[in-house]
């Protein structure tokens, strides 16, 4: 008996779940959702306080739910996986220049490496696959906030803070908003430093089809191989890279 309550309380989320991915663009009210899922308002209330707590549906204050990061990221790299030309993608940009190169989509309260391509040189990053990046800190981290809905975005940093993981890092929030807008209005965003002493990075990102960030190309190098106004030179080939997977997605 107990497996099968387990069973049906499994099968009332997927169907609950559904229901908020069905119109990903259009944020749905509680009793649209119990409708379309055919389950009760007082179970689809429940079911939806414990999506949007592990960040697989997120509520507007309005009373309306829509996708959460979680499960964009997630269909992200189910894509991703069967896109087999994004590797492709990558190591072209590796090849051009001569740099690691990562695709990082958001997860959570972080983001995450899903793929990488060493440097064409002898010293290595200490990066892998599965790797969680500090969104405040990391270039991945810092354009797929800049690309989130403004209230996404801020709830995020809400939980977070703004942590310095080292002497470089951005710790006002005033003066992470202003990178941000920048990053939005360039289409890409940097770091130099700011999560680990050593290491520079620059991403761009990118977007389903409707305009949300999924993911982040970046590139990454040691610090004492690459200068700010280098890594910055970057920015149109690492943008090519981004819109290029994009379209893929």
């Amino acid at each position: 008996m107990d497996r099968e309550k387990s069973v049906n309380s499994v099968a009332k989320t997927l169907r609950v779940l559904d229901a908020v991915a069905a119109h990903p663009e259009l944020p749905r009210r509680l009793g649209e959702i119990a409708d379309a899922s055919g389950v009760a308002k007082a179970s689809t209330h429940r079911i939806l306080a414990t999506l949007i707590a592990e960040g697989y549906a997120v509520a507007d204050g309005e009373g309306r739910y829509s996708v959460g990061v979680r499960l964009r990221a997630l269909a992200a790299r189910v894509l991703s996986d069967d896109a087999v030309g994004i590797d492709a993608v990558l190591r072209t940009l590796q090849q051009r220049l001569g740099q690691a190169v990562h695709l990082a989509v958001l997860s959570g309260e972080h983001a995450t490496y899903t793929h990488k391509v060493d440097p064409g040189h002898a010293y290595r990053i200490a990066t892998e696959v599965g790797m969680p990046l500090p969104l405040h800190a990391s270039a991945a981290g810092k354009v797929l906030l800049a690309h989130l809905p403004e209230a996404e975005a801020r709830d995020l940093l809400d939980r977070t803070g703004l942590p310095a993981r080292t002497r470089h890092t951005v710790t006002e929030r005033a003066a992470l908003e202003r990178e941000l807008a920048r990053a939005r209005s360039d289409g890409w965003a940097s770091e130099y430093e700011e999560s680990d002493e050593a290491v520079c990075s620059l991403a761009a990102p990118v977007l389903d089809a409707e305009g949300y960030p999924v993911g982040a190309v970046s590139v990454a190098s040691l610090a004492f191989l690459v200068t700010r106004e280098q890594l910055r030179e970057f920015a149109p080939a690492v943008r090519q890279a981004a819109q290029e997977v994009s379209r893929r997605l």
